[in-house]
């Protein structure tokens, strides 16, 4: 199967995908002009350290000179420390000047020569057989000149072969070096000049190959940037085109039914009804594919993270990438939301804890802003996805915020109450748990408050929000069966109120430190998904975690895989919404092949819908994508060690 990554192609980037000549090296020009800036910027210290350790060397060297031939120790220093230490330490000062970025690569190549042509002035100087055995000062030269002064292949290899042309002309023509011994130095010499050149070649070489790397990630952050972007614009223009057909529609059955104002009136709510229907669907079904492409990113960003240390320079860069990925998710979590798409993860929650969590990390970044609390101390518990909830107090927060462009007051309000006469139809009776968020803004007018909870409608200047925040929150509310309530005044402010349904189960503890610990494993996987690119990272991770994988891109190829291999396969990873046979349809079917088969769902969506009814029937557990390879080792090892059926805390 073809493994390539089509949404990363730098994530699967090979040497042969580098357009660069065989000999030079060399890039197309715009690309080498970017790779040599980043070059002399990586170089830069490597070269000042490889210069000061240069003179340490010859310095070093000096102490033999007075051991070897003493009487000649005043001419020998005189090269070394009147000639070549002077010399190395100009460099290393000019490298703090401007024009040396430019010079780069001649100086250091020089550099070479200076330091290799200073011994063999020396050979040249120095009485046989002494002078036979500074060789090996050479040698030294090609390996700090072909590997730590950073000069380029183009540029050392000229500067090594210069200097073997030198010391060829002093021990024939000058030393008169004897044949045994021109052999035996040749021989060395020679040799090391060319594991030289072939160490220079590949650390240039793969230099390129991880700027080439780099080059390729920064190009899909910016599809990711630019994904987000096309997404934002592509869900305002089909739904503003569907608000402008239903307000038509609407206007035209007024005017038919004025006479019948009940009917009207009932008419226009279910057209509503129908409208808001549409729009979730269109909502649920872009988040939905869009999740599809954020998980390749997200599980390739995972993989490359696993295998890059910190401090590698392009660690930071996958880091934002992963940052990038979790802004397109909470759009996502705001269009499923704004659907009622479905929960995520449902605990019994203290609501008194969350909103103090949320506030306090929200207040630490909007100092202007003092909050105020009236907690009431024995709230009662909520049955809740507080990931969601936690996004509604966030829109609220940031709503107030923005109502107080000079700063101001936040006051929030939690208390137990019991509702016996709902003031709508759709709201049931009983224990509410009622949360208020008031601030000292510039308040609402009745227009704007009917309109407020109304997808992409938003009073926020240009570019400062997408409308979606309050629309998101309701639609949260209303799918944890809760209710809204909104009273303000312009210029006195502005209270949000929202109740939520009480429980009597027991308050569940986070385990975040789990869910960053990788649990691998052995076990054979069978993983199902039509997607090729999320099959792909996918099988990925799990090869990465330990697990055996088998890959199937449909549900009928996973019905055959799992007929053929069901005594070896211990899970099957199954994605909810395929064509042709649907993820249902394919549990079915392994069910009936194996009545006690493990089942671990994955989707696009949340849990609700579909997903929870083949959850319903049996399955292990639910994981959502996009998903890390931390969350994918932890559901995985939970559906292999807790066997046969799943049902969500809350259901």
């Amino acid at each position: 199967m073809d493994r390539r990554d089509f949404i990363m192609p730098a994530a699967s980037a090979q040497p042969d995908d580098m357009k660069i000549h065989p000999l030079t090296l060399s890039f197309e020009p715009e690309l080498e002009k970017k790779f040599r800036d980043d070059y002399y910027i990586n170089s830069l210290r490597m070269v000042r350290i490889s210069l000061l350790a240069g003179m340490f060397l010859y310095g070093f060297f000096g102490l033999l000179d007075a051991e070897l031939i003493p009487q000649m120790k005043v001419h020998l220093w005189v090269i070394r420390f009147g000639i070549v230490w002077p010399f190395l330490l100009g460099v290393i000062l000019f490298s703090y000047t401007k024009p040396f970025k430019k010079l780069f690569q001649p100086v250091v190549a020089f550099t070479m020569l200076v330091a290799g042509g200073a011994i063999i002035y020396m050979i040249a100087i120095l009485p046989a057989p002494v002078n036979q055995t500074y060789y090996a000062g050479l040698i030294l030269v090609f390996i700090w000149g072909y590997t730590f002064t950073r000069a380029r292949f183009v540029w050392a290899t000229p500067a090594g072969w210069l200097l073997v042309a030198l010391y060829e002309f002093v021990a024939t023509q000058i030393t008169k070096a004897p044949p045994p011994v021109l052999l035996n130095n040749n021989f060395f010499f020679i040799s090391s000049n060319l594991v030289g050149m072939f160490a220079c070649y590949f650390i240039e070489y793969y230099a390129r190959r991880d700027f080439f790397l780099a080059y390729q990630l920064e190009k899909e952050e910016a599809k990711v940037r630019l994904a987000n972007e096309r997404l934002e614009k592509i869900v305002r223009e089909r739904t503003a085109e569907l608000l402008r057909k239903n307000e038509k529609l609407r206007e035209e059955i007024e005017e038919r039914k004025r006479a019948e104002k009940r009917k009207a009136e009932l008419e226009s709510k279910l057209q509503e009804a129908q409208k808001m229907k549409a729009l979730g669907t269109l909502a649920g079904g872009i988040a939905h594919d869009f999740n599809n492409l954020l998980m390749g990113i997200q599980g390739n960003t995972s993989l490359m993270l696993l295998d890059t240390d910190p401090a590698h320079p392009h660690y930071e860069k996958l880091k934002n990438t992963e940052q990038y990925v979790l802004r397109g998710s909470e759009l996502t979590r705001q269009l499923l939301g704004f659907a009622r798409g479905g929960k995520y993860e449902v605990k019994p929650t203290a609501l008194n804890e969350l909103i103090k969590k949320s506030s306090e990390m929200f207040g630490r970044t909007k100092k202007e802003i003092s909050i105020h609390y009236t907690l009431q101390d024995d709230l009662w518990t909520v049955n809740v996805d507080r990931g969601q909830i936690e996004q509604v107090l966030l829109n609220l927060f940031v709503n107030a915020w923005q109502a107080m462009p000079e700063g101001g007051h936040l006051y929030l309000v939690t208390e137990n109450v019991e509702i016996t006469k709902p003031p709508s139809e759709d709201i049931k009776p009983g224990m509410y748990v009622k949360t208020s968020v008031t601030d000292t803004g510039v308040g609402m007018d009745e227009k704007t408050i009917e309109r407020i909870f109304d997808p992409f409608f938003t009073t926020k200047e240009r570019n400062r929000g997408t409308g979606l925040g309050l629309a998101s929150a309701y639609g949260i509310i209303k799918n944890h069966d809760g209710f809204f309530e909104v009273s303000s005044k312009v210029g006195q402010g502005s209270t949000f109120s929202f109740y939520l349904p009480a429980t009597e189960c027991a308050v569940v503890a986070d385990d975040t430190e789990a869910e960053k610990k990788l649990l691998s494993g052995n076990e054979t996987i069978l993983v199902v998904d039509d997607e090729v690119p999320i099959l792909d990272v996918a099988c990925g991770m799990l090869e990465k975690l330990g697990y055996k994988v088998l890959p199937a891109s449909s549900g009928q190829e996973a019905v055959k895989t799992y007929g053929q291999l069901r005594d070896q396969i211990d899970l099957v990873l199954l994605d909810v919404i395929m064509p042709g046979m649907s993820g249902r349809e394919t549990f079915e079917n392994l069910k009936a092949l194996n009545p006690h088969v493990k089942v671990l769902l994955s989707s696009g969506y949340s849990l609700g819908g579909e997903a929870s009814k083949i959850v319903a029937m049996g399955c292990c557990g639910f994981v959502q994508k996009p998903y890390d390879i931390y969350k994918l080792s932890q559901r995985v090892r939970e559906a292999l060690n807790n066997g046969h059926g799943y049902k969500s805390q809350g259901e």
